[in-house]
């Protein structure tokens, strides 16, 4: 609502200015656009946000990076999974690797066990079926640690900065009073 407060200045300076009546001209001339804080609030929020922080989807793609990354993996999870599956394949030349979740080891490389013999010294064995072996890496396992949380850490740091937003909001203040009393004016 603050954005849309402020896109409306220069429209009200434009009608205080073309008019012949010199108290409305001098309200005009008071008026500030705070273009810098309208510039901050374009870069930060959504052009429609919900009403409550705390639901998400307030902060703007874009700006914070940290943000980004968190949605990507919330959002776009599967695709990195197949990403990193593909990169294995190539790296050990295991056409028929597989990565899975399951509850109780989480995110796993499935080798058949033919297979088995071109596994890396750097893969950790995790599980023995029948027919093949589960692995876990380092990346993995950051992976895992990284979208089990993501959705919990965005509705965090969403609010976190947003309230940072809010108090860098204290440097408008004059000229933001300034203008409700030449508006209410």
């Amino acid at each position: 609502q603050l954005k849309r407060a402020l896109e409306s200045i220069p429209k009200m300076q434009q009608h205080c200015f073309g008019t012949s009546h010199e108290q409305l001209k001098n309200l005009g001339e008071q008026l500030h656009p705070c273009d810098g804080l309208l510039e901050i609030i374009y870069k930060a929020l959504n052009d429609d946000p919900p009403a409550q922080v705390n639901k998400g989807g307030v902060i703007r793609k874009g700006y914070s990076a940290e943000l980004d990354e968190l949605r990507e993996i919330s959002f776009a999870g599967k695709d990195y999974l197949l990403k990193i599956q593909q990169e294995e394949i190539e790296k050990t030349g295991i056409s028929s690797l597989k990565i899975a979740y399951n509850n109780v080891f989480g995110y796993y490389i499935e080798v058949t066990n033919t297979h088995k013999h071109k596994v890396p010294s750097s893969w950790v064995r995790k599980q023995t079926l029948a027919n093949a072996e589960r692995y876990i890496t380092d990346e993995l396992k950051h992976y895992e640690e990284k979208i089990l949380g993501a959705e919990e850490k965005i509705l965090v740091l969403e609010e976190k900065l947003f309230n940072d937003l809010l108090a860098s909001l204290t440097e408008w203040k004059e000229p933001l009073q300034l203008n409700a009393a030449c508006v209410g004016r």
